[in-house]
């Protein structure tokens, strides 16, 4: 077909290319919102190296694989706990190096602007650190050993520690070079205190005596002051006296052969009598009270009670004296144990600070790699930058040529259906004979 016979067809069938135009465009229109909006975040990150060194691990050109490995992205997912799958985000996901710069853009795709700015950004920032991991990672290993060799000399320590401990707190003195002496001095020192103790027990047992309840001093003066406070007992006593002394004022006027003589001698016996009574009676009263038996009764307990404390402090300084003989005993067993653990601990120790050093140079050889090369977030993802209506433009350029592709196809379509001769071309081609003239208007 000639661009001639192009044109005339559509300038013929001009209103069903454009019927079919404004049906397929008023469809379009109709399900403009079917296809959603599709935002792109983009973060950028750059690759720096020390000055004149080329870092060992992975060059510019390899940071798009690894951005978007799945090592990296099944971080991201979980990270930011993505509710799509793990192929769906790695097709979204973009990487590509800005020119021959050393800078690369990471792009996520996606129908939230939010989401499309938090994993882009989230790609970056993991691809740092797995950056940092790959370039560490044989130091990392060596680290770790160290690490673990260092924490069981630390538990070694502290168990010799705990050991030492235990065996000084049993026998304190087997700390010191000196420690039988320092025991026999020990020994010495409770034995002058006990001595010192053991006098004034006695001396106390033997004032104690002094105010002891059963004493004749205390007796005879605590009867008196009981019988003096009995007014029965002296009421007898008074009777007793006065009928002795009219016996003996009769015994001197008569003479024995007075008739009244008898009679007072047995009243004077009976009153005799009745005083011992009473005086049995006062005695045995339960609340009957002396002063002087009740002070001294006061301080016989007094005493009582200081007598043992001194015995109490006697059976103190006994255990430990026999303590101190019992450690004296036991310094050539118990210090040969706590030499043993001190030149273990001492082992350990040194154990541990070369342990230490070499840690402390595998760090600084970590350290030392890590700064060759690093991958640092130039450019983070912000919302401003992030909102395009990429994915809806395609749909509706794609929809456009498909309707113009329809409209000219509608158009052709009928234009072969349609079974009149227009030009001398058709009749040649119906016939199979050149036109040899026409009359009339040119077709």
């Amino acid at each position: 077909m000639t661009p001639q016979r192009f044109l005339d067809v559509v300038k013929r069938r001009s209103l069903i290319i454009w019927s079919v135009l404004a049906v397929g465009l008023a469809l379009m229109y109709s399900f403009r919102g079917i296809v959603p909006s599709s935002y792109s975040g983009v973060a950028h990150i750059v690759l720096v190296a020390a000055s004149g060194t080329r870092d060992p691990s992975v060059s510019i050109v390899d940071l798009p694989s690894i951005a978007t490995s799945t090592v990296v992205l099944q971080r991201v997912r979980n990270s930011l706990k993505l509710p799509v799958s793990l192929v769906n985000l790695k097709g979204n996901v973009s990487a590509s190096v800005l020119g021959r710069s050393s800078i690369m853009a990471i792009g996520y795709r996606d129908q939230s602007a939010e989401r499309a700015i938090a994993v882009s950004n989230s790609v970056a920032d993991e691809l740092s650190r797995y950056y940092d991991e790959i370039s560490t990672q044989s130091y990392d290993v060596n680290v770790s050993r160290l690490s673990t060799a260092l924490a069981d000399e630390a538990t070694k320590r502290q168990r010799l520690d705990q050991e030492m401990s235990g065996v000084a707190a049993s026998n304190p003195f087997v700390v010191s070079d000196k420690s039988a002496d320092a025991i026999t001095g020990q020994i010495a020192e409770l034995s002058e205190q006990r001595a010192i103790a053991l006098a004034q027990l006695q001396g106390d047992q033997a004032l104690a005596a002094t105010t002891s309840p059963d004493s004749p001093e205390l007796s005879k003066t605590a009867r008196h002051e009981i019988l003096a406070g009995d007014p029965a007992y002296q009421a007898a006593r008074d009777a007793a006296g006065k009928d002795a002394a009219q016996l003996i004022a009769d015994k001197a006027s008569y003479t024995s052969a007075f008739p009244g003589l008898p009679g007072e001698v047995a009243k004077v016996q009976s009153e005799s009598g009745l005083i011992n009574n009473e005086a049995s009676r006062a005695l045995s009263d339960p609340d009957a009270y002396s002063a002087s038996a009740a002070a001294t009764m006061e301080a016989h307990v007094h005493q009582l009670a200081i007598i043992a404390g001194d015995t109490a402090r006697l059976q103190q300084l006994d255990d430990l004296i026999a303590k101190a003989t019992s450690s004296l005993n036991q310094v050539p067993t118990v210090g040969a144990s706590y030499a043993q653990l001190s030149a273990q601990r001492a082992a350990v120790d040194t154990e541990y600070t070369a342990l230490a050093g070499r840690r402390a140079n595998a760090l600084a050889d970590r350290a030392e790699a890590s700064s060759l090369g690093s991958i640092v977030v130039l450019d983070r993802a912000i919302k401003a930058d992030t909102q395009l209506a990429s994915g809806r433009t395609r749909v509706a350029v794609v929809a456009l040529t498909l309707i113009i592709a329809l409209a000219l196809g509608t158009a052709f379509l009928v234009e072969s259906l349609d079974p009149r001769i227009r030009r001398a071309e058709d009749i040649e081609e119906l016939y199979g004979i050149p036109v040899v003239g026409t009359f009339g208007s040119k077709a």
